[in-house]
């Protein structure tokens, strides 16, 4: 269960309004046959539980993901430990005054989450866009 590089720049156009809107809270949901979204979390924490996270574990999720208001696109301590049992990939927003502007695709190898492909938002105004960092 993996994203395709191709279709991440897509992907994260359909998150920037999702993540955006969720400010300052984070975000967080995950993809399966579409994206969909759980309910925003707090200001540094997402909003799923541990018994949620097994529950994802064992459906159909291929990936899941939130945000970082005002901060980077890149796993927390925090986060870690919270995914530590998780093996999917991991896809994290950073979004800063309520504008998304940088995401890190991380993928599960050796037992843990690693970067695996970094973005940055190259268009403002109208759908967003997305390239590689």
């Amino acid at each position: 269960m993996s994203l395709g590089d191709a279709e991440l720049p897509a992907l994260l156009a359909t998150l920037t309004p999702i993540c955006e809107r969720a400010y300052p809270r984070e975000a967080c949901g995950w993809i399966a046959d579409g994206v969909r979204a759980a309910r925003p979390g707090t200001r540094d924490g997402f909003g799923f539980g541990d018994d949620e996270l097994i529950a994802l574990t064992r459906s159909d999720a291929r990936a899941l993901f939130h945000s970082h208001p005002d901060g980077d696109a890149e796993l927390s301590a925090r986060d870690r430990e919270a995914l530590a049992l998780h093996p999917r990939p991991h896809l994290i927003v950073a979004v800063a005054g309520g504008r998304a502007h940088a995401a890190t695709l991380f993928g599960w190898r050796d037992g843990a989450h690693v970067p695996i492909a970094r973005f940055v938002r190259t268009r403002d105004g109208g759908p967003a866009r997305w390239s590689p960092a």
